[in-house]
């Protein structure tokens, strides 16, 4: 009876191994970047929106308005800003449309040593009217990133193409800096509003599991 009952009590640390090894190796090749593929995220927070209201003038002007947000726990710190720089009464596609210029910037910390952050995404939803947004390539500025992809969008009636940029963290780092300066043209008349509202997404890994956070600002122009 003692054999068996040795026996079973190995039999079921040999099942517990069989499950626990398979995952423990699993997460060490993601983690040394052998394994690709999509993670799983096991919980997404999205924040209360940061909004702006902004009156269309009748002249280009400087406005040097800075919108922010903090996410801070005990697992991550992030700092979420749209700087508004100017509004300028023309457009680079026709002389009767006015263009924002706006500079994006994060920066975020991971608080324990074993974490790590594994991407960053700003992404530009449907504008309630016809408009371009149009990064400046020139101005991409990062720290302990390295980036996937971006790219310009527009709205036209039902049309929509989305504008984005997506980075990675570079050697699963714990800290990262990103700044860039991009353009919101308005394809209409000065007496139409837009609205469009501009995502923050950050995905990281407290060392246990992935999560992600995402920071809305609505953004609003007011036609004169």
């Amino acid at each position: 009876m003692a054999f068996r009952r040795l026996n079973e009590k190995k039999l079921k640390a040999l099942f517990v191994l069989s499950i626990v090894a398979p995952l423990s190796l699993l997460t060490t090749l993601r983690l040394a970047g052998i394994l690709q593929g999509p993670i799983t995220i096991t919980e997404t927070t999205t924040l209360e929106p940061i909004k702006w209201e902004f009156q269309r003038p009748n002249q280009s002007i400087d406005i040097l308005n800075e919108l922010g947000a903090t996410s801070a726990s005990d697992e991550l710190s992030a700092n979420m800003y749209i700087l508004i720089l100017s509004y300028h009464n023309n457009s680079q596609f026709n002389d009767d449309n006015d263009y924002l210029r706006m500079l994006i910037k994060a920066n975020s910390t991971v608080a324990n040593s074993h974490g790590f952050i594994e991407s960053v995404r700003v992404v530009f939803r449907k504008d309630s009217q016809a408009s371009l947004v149009d990064w400046l390539g020139t101005s991409f500025n990062f720290e302990n990133l390295s980036l996937v992809s971006f790219s310009s969008g527009w709205t036209h009636g039902e049309r929509y193409e989305t504008a984005y940029v997506a980075l990675t963290s570079a050697n699963h780092t714990r800290r990262i800096n990103f700044s860039a300066i991009v353009e919101w043209s308005l394809l209409t008349p000065k007496n139409q509003t837009h609205q469009m509202e501009v995502d923050y997404e950050f995905i990281y890994f407290n060392a246990t599991a992935y999560k992600k956070i995402i920071q809305p600002f609505q953004l609003k122009i007011i036609g004169r």
